[in-house]
């Protein structure tokens, strides 16, 4: 992947989600299912649903407590529990699983697969400097690239982070199946959208 052209990438990204919004056929879901069950491959997910409205928290402010930042709502945490029975009804190897330090990214692993470990490098690039959100960005592609697990890693984070990995727009919910080629290069096999998930 050649990051010197990540603006016209990102521009055929944004174009390729629109038309992803339309429609997308299943046959696209069920490839990016059967890499998953096959293992080794990498889960880049966006957290779900956090809550909304005034008085709801900071979406931008990391708080230890959970108490003053924008956390999951119970919609959110629904959708994470749908989220980890998808995995389970294809029969999906779900080996570590990372996140932001941020609680909603936090809550939605949990409540997804019942375990996670926060990490630095997933943290929210949007409050960062330039040069400290292209260290963690490059830290992320280089974990991707060089994963070589035999069950799937998984990695639930913030949409700017997902862009600046991937130059791919991913929705609450959804994720990206990413294929490791040794460096901080990888293959984009598919995205999966929370709506394409059976109930």
């Amino acid at each position: 992947m050649s990051r010197s052209s990540a603006p016209l990438l990102y521009l055929a990204a944004a174009w390729a989600t629109l038309t992803l919004a339309i429609g997308q056929p299943a046959s696209a879901n069920e490839a990016a299912w059967q890499a998953l069950k096959s293992g080794g491959q990498v889960v880049l997910m966006r957290h779900t649903t956090p809550e909304q409205g005034q008085g709801k928290g900071n979406s931008l402010l990391r708080d230890a407590t959970c108490a003053r930042e924008r956390n999951l709502s119970q919609q959110g945490k629904q959708e994470a529990e749908r989220i980890g029975k998808n995995f389970e009804s294809h029969s999906i190897a779900v080996g570590e699983v990372l996140s932001s330090p941020y609680c909603r990214t936090q809550d939605t692993a949990r409540y997804a697969f019942g375990h996670v470990t926060p990490t630095g490098f997933l943290s929210l690039s949007e409050v960062l400097t330039p040069a400290e959100a292209a260290r963690i960005t490059a830290e992320a592609m280089n974990r991707i690239g060089e994963y070589s697990g035999a069950a799937n890693l998984v990695m639930v984070t913030h949409e700017p982070n997902i862009a600046a990995i991937s130059f791919e727009l991913v929705e609450q919910g959804a994720f990206l199946v990413l294929k490791p080629r040794g460096g901080s290069e990888f293959d984009v096999l598919g995205k999966i959208r929370f709506e394409d998930l059976t109930d």
